[in-house]
């Protein structure tokens, strides 16, 4: 029969067993926080891209608007997401150009304050960004 007066290696056991379950606890905490990490990052990626694509749309609704003063805006497909162009008068010649860039779940906006010049024969137009920002 054994003598179980003398427990050495129940208390061996019972100190591996709580160093696994500490680490094993440690290894899945670590997992979760990497997990955050990647889809913190796909948004922020996502971000940046709608802010590409608000980039392109007033791009391409200062270029609209150099062909044709009376252009008002509107939407399309730029960059796998979607452009929406609105264009503003604030009086004479000057325009507020908003270029709004959606992809997946986020969302970007960009303002240019323009003016609209015209040569004397009115055929020839040039635009004068007098501010181009992100939006709040």
């Amino acid at each position: 029969m054994k003598d179980l007066k003398n427990p050495k290696g129940i208390v061996a056991l019972i100190t591996v067993l709580v160093v696994m379950v500490t680490l094993v606890s440690i290894g899945i905490t670590i997992s979760a926080v990497g997990n955050d990490e990647a889809v913190l990052s796909g948004v922020v990626e996502d971000g940046e891209t709608a802010f590409s694509i608000a980039d392109g749309c007033v791009e391409e609704g200062l270029a609209r608007l150099k062909a044709d003063s009376a252009y008002a805006g509107g939407s399309f497909a730029l960059g796998g997401g979607i452009c929406e162009i609105g264009i503003t008068g604030l009086g004479g010649a000057d325009r507020l150009v908003r270029g709004q860039g959606g992809y997946q779940n986020a969302i970007r906006i960009i303002d240019a304050d323009v003016t609209i010049k015209s040569n004397d024969a009115g055929d020839a137009k040039k635009i004068k960004i007098n501010s181009w920002k992100e939006a709040d």
